[in-house]
C-alpha cells in the first residue's frame, strides 16, 4: 500500500489543530499505522534559521511574515513546499504524510488568501485535502481567552472576532481548499478529494459529550481507497431511545469509511438573535454543500417503528443527494411505501426496515459490496475514546 499525502487546511488560530494532528498520529501508531506531519510555518522558520524558543516567538514570526511584503511571504512558502517535498521523498513508502497549512488567514480585517494552488498541484501532489472546522461558538470561546487570544492579536491584529467573521473565515478555508483540489485534479491528472471534517464527534455512549475525531482523521490520513458517508437523521425530534439507535448505526457505519456526522458541529444553545440568521444559513450551507455534495454515499436513519415524525432537514438532505446524484439509502421501518419516498428520494431497493437489513445489503447485494474494513480502527477508538474527550 502506497503512501497517502494529505493537505490539512483550516483557520490558523482557534482550532488547536496541532494538538489534534499530534493526537491522531499517536492514535494511529497504536494500530501500527505510520503518519508524520509537516507544518508550512515550521518549515519556513527552519529554512530562515530563526531561533524560535517559544510558541509566542513563533506566532510573532508568523505575524511578521503577514506584515511584510506579500511577494516575500509567497517566496518563503514556495521554498518551504520544495523543502517538504524533498523530506517526503526521503521517507519510507509506508509513512503517510500530513501537511498543515491554512488556506486563508484573517489579517487586519482582511481575509488573506494563500494562492498556492499551482505549486501544491505540481510539487506536493496531495492525494486528498481535508479542511478542519468546528462550531463557530467553540472557536469564539477559544479566541476569547489564553494563548488563542494572544495569537489572534499578533496574527490578525484584532482582539476578538464576531460570529459572522468566524463563519466567513471558515467559508473561505473551504472555498480556497476546493479550488486547490480542482487545480490538483487539472494539473496533476488524478482525482483529489476534498473533505470537510469536524474536529470532534459525539462520543459513543453519550452523544452529549465530545471527543477529538482521531478515528476519522486516521482513515483520511492513511487509507488510499476510502469511501465517505454522510449520516442524515433528525437532529431535533428524536426520542432518547431513537438517538441511541441512530448513534449505534453511525458507529457501525464508521467501519466502512469516513463518516460525516452533522452533530459534530453543534449549534449553540443560546444563539444571539442578531447572529441567528447567518448561523442558520451557514448550517444549511455546510450540511448540503460541504457535506452532502462532497461525500460518496448518504445514509439516512429514521428508525421510528410507528408514525415517523417529519424531519425537514433529513428530507432536504436526501433531495440534495438526489440532485447531486449521490448513492442514497434510507432506514425507515414505517412509512417507506409513499410514492414520494421510494424511487423518488431513494431507490425502492434502498429502503430498509432496520439497520441490520441496510448493512446486510451493502455487504452482500451492493455492487461492489462493502465490507467493514476499518473495524479495527473504529473498535480501538471506541475503547479509548475518553482519552480524547474535550
Amino acid at each position: 500500500m502506497g503512501r497517502v499525502v494529505t493537505l490539512v487546511t483550516g483557520p490558523i488560530v482557534g482550532l488547536n489543530s496541532t494538538n489534534f494532528l499530534d493526537m491522531t498520529i499517536a492514535f494511529a501508531s497504536k494500530l501500527g499505522i505510520k503518519i508524520t506531519a509537516f507544518n508550512i510555518f515550521d518549515e519556513i522558520i527552519e529554512l530562515a534559521n530563526r531561533d524560535i524558543k517559544t510558541d509566542l516567538d513563533e506566532i510573532e514570526f508568523i505575524g511578521s511574515l503577514l506584515d511584510g511584503y506579500e511577494y516575500m511571504f509567497k517566496s518563503e512558502r514556495e521554498k518551504a513546499y520544495y523543502s517538504i517535498e524533498r523530506k517526503i521523498s526521503a521517507l519510507p513508502q509506508d509513512v503517510n504524510v500530513l501537511i498543515r497549512i491554512p488556506a486563508s488567514i484573517e489579517w487586519r480585517g482582511v481575509n488573506y488568501i494563500l494562492k498556492d494552488h499551482k505549486i501544491i498541484a505540481e510539487i506536493i501532489k496531495p492525494d486528498r485535502i481535508v479542511t478542519l472546522i468546528d462550531a463557530e461558538w467553540k472557536i469564539m470561546e477559544r479566541l476569547e481567552k489564553g494563548i488563542n487570544k494572544e495569537n489572534l492579536r499578533l496574527i490578525a491584529h484584532q482582539d476578538s472576532l464576531t460570529i459572522e467573521k468566524i463563519l466567513q473565515w471558515l467559508g473561505s478555508e473551504v472555498s480556497v481548499s476546493e479550488d486547490w483540489a480542482e487545480w490538483c485534479n487539472t494539473l496533476g491528472g488524478k482525482k483529489v478529494k476534498h473533505i470537510v471534517l469536524g474536529l470532534s464527534c459525539p462520543m459513543k455512549d453519550n452523544r452529549s459529550e465530545y471527543a477529538l475525531d482521531v478515528e476519522n482523521m486516521t482513515k483520511i490520513a492513511s487509507q488510499p481507497d476510502l469511501l465517505s458517508f454522510y449520516s442524515s437523521y433528525s437532529m431535533t425530534v428524536a426520542t432518547e431511545e431513537v438517538r441511541m439507535e441512530i448513534n449505534s448505526l453511525i458507529w457501525k457505519l464508521r467501519e466502512y469509511g469516513v463518516v460525516i456526522d452533522p452533530a459534530s458541529i453543534e449549534i449553540g444553545t443560546n444563539i444571539d438573535k442578531k447572529y441567528e440568521s447567518v448561523v442558520f444559513a451557514y448550517t444549511v450551507c455546510r450540511d448540503l454543500r460541504w457535506d452532502v455534495q462532497k461525500v460518496d454515499i448518504v445514509a439516512a436513519f429514521h428508525p421510528y417503528k410507528q408514525m415517523p415524525p417529519l424531519s425537514t432537514g433529513m428530507m432536504d438532505e436526501l433531495g440534495h443527494a438526489r440532485a447531486y446524484q449521490k448513492e442514497r439509502y434510507l432506514v425507515l421501518p414505517s412509512g417507506g411505501e409513499s410514492p414520494f419516498t421510494k424511487d423518488n428520494y431513494v431507490p425502492a431497493e434502498h429502503i430498509f426496515k432496520s439497520g441490520d437489513k441496510f448493512f446486510e445489503f451493502i455487504e452482500e447485494k451492493r455492487k461492489p459490496s462493502l465490507k467493514p474494513r476499518f473495524n479495527k480502527i473504529t473498535n480501538e477508538f471506541s475503547k479509548c475514546q475518553k482519552d480524547y474527550k474535550i
